[in-house]
Formats: structure tokens, C-alpha cells, sequence
């Protein structure tokens, strides 16, 4: 059997898209993985976008809790492992307004295996809020521990409460 150039060629195309892993012919080195950014995971309701220039990620559109939809969730997660660097979560703005209360925010930044450090507050009255400094860094990631994450939680029983920024840095 007689195999064709082209057929080989072809084969070795393949296994390098298969592998993730080229060698680049135009220098002496081998090429990165294709894929070496972090993963997000993020629900629904909120609303992120990540702009890999600054690592930082941001709540694009504000979210609301109110007599109609009485709780909301945002549930951002990190996966790392695909990198070579380490990175922690900064929290940089968690702001927003009450503007009846009742109303709860509740947010747990953390490193996946590490202790979470949650932060919660109950409004009696309306006022704007601004939660920045009262969340702290998650600790570094390491080989075994590679998946940051914030679980953020709105909630109220008559009132309404928007949050209207959210801004992390992945450092």
C-alpha cells in the first residue's frame, strides 16, 4: 500500500490539532498550548465579561431584586489548572442601591479547598451601598488548588434592592 503525500501531511495535521501541542516551523521553539487563558463558568442571571488585557472581570448590566423576583444569584467560577501562573480574586467594586428595604446582600469569595470568607448585610432602609473593603483576596492558587470562584446572593421580602457594579481583578 502505497500512502500519498498529501495523505501524511494530513496525518500530521491532525495529531498536532489533537495534541494541542505544535511545534511552529517558523522558529526554533515550540509553539504554547492553544488553550492558557482561565475558564469561566458564570449562571445566567449574571451578567460578567472578562477582558483578559487588565484580568478583570465586570457585571455588564445591573441586577435587580424586587417584589416580583424576590432573590438572585451570581455564581462565578474560575478554573486556572490550564495556566502557568498563579492568580488570586481582588475584589476592586461590589456597589448598589437600596431603594426600599428590606433587602440582603450575601457574597463568598474563595479558593476552592481554602476557607470561603463570606460577607453579609441586612438593609432596614433604603441608602446606596458600597461593599468594596469588606470582601477580602482569596489566597493564591497552587497546583492542587486551581479554581477560584464568588457566589454572590440578592435577596429581599418586599423591598428592591439593584446591585450596579461588581469588578474583580484575577492578580
Amino acid at each position: 500500500m502505497m500512502l500519498k503525500l498529501s495523505d501524511t501531511r494530513n496525518f500530521f495535521i491532525l495529531m498536532c490539532l489533537f495534541s494541542f501541542f505544535c511545534y511552529d516551523a517558523n522558529s526554533s521553539r515550540a509553539a504554547a498550548p492553544i488553550n492558557n487563558q482561565p475558564r469561566f463558568l458564570v449562571n445566567k442571571r449574571c451578567n460578567i465579561t472578562f477582558d483578559p488585557q487588565i484580568n478583570q472581570f465586570t457585571l455588564r448590566t445591573p441586577i435587580t431584586v424586587n417584589t416580583q423576583s424576590s432573590r438572585a444569584r451570581c455564581i462565578v467560577r474560575i478554573d486556572t489548572s490550564n495556566t502557568q501562573k498563579q492568580f488570586r480574586l481582588v475584589p476592586l467594586a461590589l456597589k448598589g442601591v437600596v431603594k426600599k428595604a428590606p433587602a440582603g446582600v450575601a457574597i463568598t469569595s474563595f479558593l476552592l479547598g481554602d476557607k470561603p470568607t463570606p460577607y453579609q448585610m441586612t438593609y432596614g432602609s433604603a441608602t446606596n451601598f458600597d461593599l468594596t473593603n469588606k470582601i477580602l483576596p482569596t489566597n493564591y492558587t497552587t497546583p492542587g488548588k486551581s479554581v477560584l470562584g464568588i457566589n454572590l446572593v440578592l435577596t429581599t421580602t418586599g423591598g428592591e434592592l439593584q446591585l450596579t457594579e461588581l469588578k474583580f481583578a484575577l492578580q
